[in-house]
């Protein structure tokens, strides 16, 4: 029994490990985010999709730093430019904003140029910041989110993830070429500790949150020049939980499974091989109701009747190659 093995082993490195791989490699980047958030009030009783416009210039703003390790581990099939590149990439991050801190490992295998499959994991803990929540639990009660007691509850999803990306220049090759398509369908389960199953919870400010099954998809287009506009382009996301009875029943009109839809024109500025700057503008979809919330309640009180269009941000994203 143990020849065989051996003979199977041996000739699955022969086959499938390269004699003359590259060495293994590693890099780190430092990404902060900047966001800005005007001001759109909700339209009400609207029963068609609709577009609610900009009622004041500022909301709120968004703080993010994200840093992250790479360790790449080539892993060329062969000689064919399809996958002479291959690799395997081990990635650990560390979140950090105002009102949270979240560690995220994950492991990306890239076995053809044009396609790579990831999967991860993020852990994280949130506190209260000038009334703003990094983790919280919705009180049915009061209509309010309660914070979530700091590294004593805990946010945590689990994914995976399927990328196909393409340009132009690999086969009309040119600095001029470089039409480039990226699209991504990613699937992941997200919980809470701070709640109980089918109950709501919030995560750095945000809210109406339930533990579950959750898709994200994006699709990117764009225009890659030898200028310090690196690229032009626009991007499309869409992401949502898979159950409509994921969330208590009392507020199944609240519409559970609605689909957010992102249209996101964009701009990335490449500097030099350290420093670059994505500048963002972002349109998406929300959830419009029949009515305002009253006393003690918040929009899960209330009947979903359309999707509503708004301006929602305008992002700048610096990242350092250190």
């Amino acid at each position: 029994m143990k020849k065989p093995l051996f003979l199977f082993a041996l000739i699955f490195v022969l086959c499938f490990v390269p004699v003359n791989a590259e060495e293994p490699s590693s890099s780190m980047d430092l990404v902060t985010d900047f966001t800005i958030w005007p001001q759109n009030l909700p339209i009400y009783g609207e029963m068609s999709d609709h577009f609610a416009p900009i009622t004041a210039i500022y909301q709120e703003v968004e703080l993010r730093s994200i840093f992250s390790y790479y360790y790449t581990i080539p892993v060329p099939f062969g000689t064919n430019p399809l996958v002479s590149g291959n690799n395997v990439r081990l990635v650990g991050s560390v979140e950090l904003t105002p009102v949270s801190l979240a560690l995220e490992p994950y492991v990306e295998f890239t076995p053809v140029a044009f396609l790579v499959f990831s999967s991860g994991l993020k852990i994280g803990t949130g506190w209260q910041f000038i009334g703003i929540n990094g983790l919280a639990s919705y009180d049915d009660a009061i209509g309010k989110y309660v914070p979530a007691t700091p590294f004593g509850d805990w946010y945590f999803r689990v994914w995976m993830q399927g990328l196909f990306q393409f340009d132009l220049a690999a086969v009309l090759p040119g600095d001029w070429n470089h039409v480039v398509t990226q699209s991504s369908y990613r699937v992941m389960y997200t919980n809470s500790t701070s709640a109980e199953s089918k109950e709501l919870w919030g995560w750095q400010g945000s809210g109406e949150l339930v533990d579950g099954w959750e898709f994200y998809s994006s699709i990117v287009l764009g225009y890659q020049m030898p200028l310090v506009i690196q690229m032009a382009g626009i991007q499309f996301e869409f992401s949502g939980y898979y159950d409509p009875d994921g969330i208590k029943p009392e507020y199944r009109a609240f519409k559970n499974d609605f689909t957010t839809v992102q249209i996101n024109p964009l701009a990335i500025f490449q500097f030099n091989e350290h420093h670059s700057l994505t500048l963002m503008l972002n349109f998406c979809t929300r959830r419009a109701f029949d009515r305002a919330p009253g006393e003690n309640e918040t929009k899960v009180n209330l009947n979903y009747t359309s999707a509503e269009w708004i301006f929602r941000r305008i992002a700048f994203r610096y990242t350092y190659n250190f």
